[in-house]
């Protein structure tokens, strides 16, 4: 690409930038910068559009277009969803619905997707009193307890030092977002503490590979801002400020379907190929039937996404670029037994970490979390024991957001949109979340989409951690 083309591509995704959050050139329709592939139809009327994905990003990507496009929807899976996965538990006689993947959001960590959910959709929402405690597996008194407000201050004087440093990391890690610094790695930020050597081995390094589902040695990889946000986000006036919808996050994604109007949805439907025929991509699916899309949208994980891209010719740098995404495996079970909690029930909070060796995975215990659910979520790929009251699970891949992930980031923006390939998903943005998805679903629907219905519902939106 020459200079002169980097420029007025850079130029156009400012612009870009700026309709997605609510400028009049997007909430009127006008044309931003550069137009990408495809212009001409989208001038004249409306545009096939492929979108490869059916978890948030996808379905966000559909239903922002809707009405003005036609849009394919291809998923994979039995149902749309993707992370937003909702089992019903049995309570008393009635179902309560229970997040095996994506779970928290809130109006400061998830600003746009909680205004989504919350004023646009309308759907349900209920408050979470979140609460930690950090046990080793064995041991039957925490390494640390969490204050909380049915916790008396004197029975947490004895886990001090280990509040102290909780205090000093979110301090380190406020002030990584307030630099948007994300090249210093987690083991840069924790061996900069001033807390007790022992310390930070013990309870530091835990804590913080707890909140990614990582072992310790892969949190010490992790870009120290990506590991820590969607802890310090939240925060105000140390309190945590995070929901979740009362009916599950897939109550999200059905609104969103339910809406369709314009959208042709195949689930069970794998795309198999991807090739361009002529000015058009030819999408083959699992079924054997063939779309034609004017534009494709792979709201994809960077894996399947290589796996397409790399049958279109000279798609070798990008298959690169997406092979820096490095994921690890992780198990999530929802059960009825407290198998992995404290030994004291005193002890329990809403999200309990048990450090096993180099193993730190927690447990979320939904009774008190909300209150209306005698039930547990937990991370167990590497649990000594299995649940012996299983209701459900599911096996899913974590980012591991080191510096590099950030940077392959910013290269995958720099080319969405070329020659009508779009890419979206929890990957291109920030930290993998619903917020960072919902983003990259806005920033397509600004250039193919900007008057769109559906997005002039959103009105003029808050700034969001997801902005490069």
């Amino acid at each position: 690409m020459s200079h002169e083309n980097e420029k007025s591509k850079l130029s156009r995704r400012r612009l870009v930038a700026a309709a997605g959050f609510g400028t009049a050139a997007a909430l009127t329709g006008t044309a931003v910068g550069a137009q990408p592939a495809g212009a001409a139809s989208l001038r004249s009327g409306r545009l096939r559009v492929v979108v490869v994905g059916g978890g948030i990003a996808g379905v966000a990507t559909a239903w922002l277009l809707d009405g003005q496009h036609d849009v394919t929807l291809l998923e994979a899976a039995s149902s749309l969803g993707g992370h937003a996965a909702s089992v019903p538990v049995d309570v008393e006689g009635h179902d309560v619905m229970v997040d095996v993947g994506a779970q928290f959001f809130g109006p400061y960590s998830h600003p746009i997707y909680n205004k989504l959910v919350t004023s646009v959709l309308q759907v349900p929402t209920v408050p979470n009193q979140l609460d930690n405690t950090l046990f080793e597996y064995g041991m039957p008194t925490p390494l640390m307890v969490s204050p909380s407000i049915d916790r008396p201050i004197t029975d947490l004087l004895q886990y001090l030092p280990a509040l102290q440093a909780v205090g000093e990391l979110m301090e380190r890690a406020r002030d990584l977002e307030a630099r948007r610094d994300w090249s210093i790695t987690v083991a840069d930020l924790v061996e900069a503490m001033t807390v007790d050597e022992a310390l930070k081995e013990s309870f530091v390094y835990p804590y913080v590979a707890s909140v990614n589902g990582a072992t310790i040695s892969q949190a010490k990889e992790f870009s120290a801002r990506a590991a820590l946000a969607l802890a310090v986000r939240p925060l105000v006036d140390d309190r945590t400020e995070y929901v979740n919808a009362r009916d599950g996050l897939q109550s999200v994604i059905s609104s969103l379907s339910n809406e369709f109007t314009s959208v042709t949805t195949c689930v069970n439907t794998r795309a198999a190929g991807l090739s361009r025929v002529g000015g058009q991509f030819k999408i083959t699916d699992s079924q054997g039937r063939v779309h034609l899309a004017d534009q494709v949208v792979l709201a994809l994980p960077p894996e399947p996404a290589a796996a397409l891209v790399a049958q279109l010719p000279q798609s070798d740098s990008l298959t690169s670029t997406y092979n820096r995404f490095r994921y690890m495996p992780a198990r999530i079970a929802i059960h009825r037994d407290p198998i992995y909690m404290p030994a004291s029930p005193k002890d329990w909070s809403s999200f309990n970490i048990t450090r096993d060796g180099e193993y730190c995975e927690a447990s979320i215990f939904y009774g008190r979390l909300r209150g209306d659910a005698p039930v547990y979520k937990s991370w167990v790929l590497h649990r000594r024991e299995e649940p012996k009251e299983l209701l459900d699970s599911m096996d899913f891949r974590h980012p591991l957001i080191t510096p590099d992930f950030i940077r392959a980031q910013g290269e995958l923006q720099r080319r969405s949109g070329d020659d009508g390939l779009w890419f979206a998903g929890s990957h291109v943005f920030d930290v993998d979340s619903q917020e960072s998805a919902l983003y990259s679903a806005l920033m397509i629907a600004a250039e193919l989409a900007p008057g769109s219905q559906n997005r002039l519902r959103l009105g003029t939106l808050p700034t969001s951690p997801a902005a490069p």
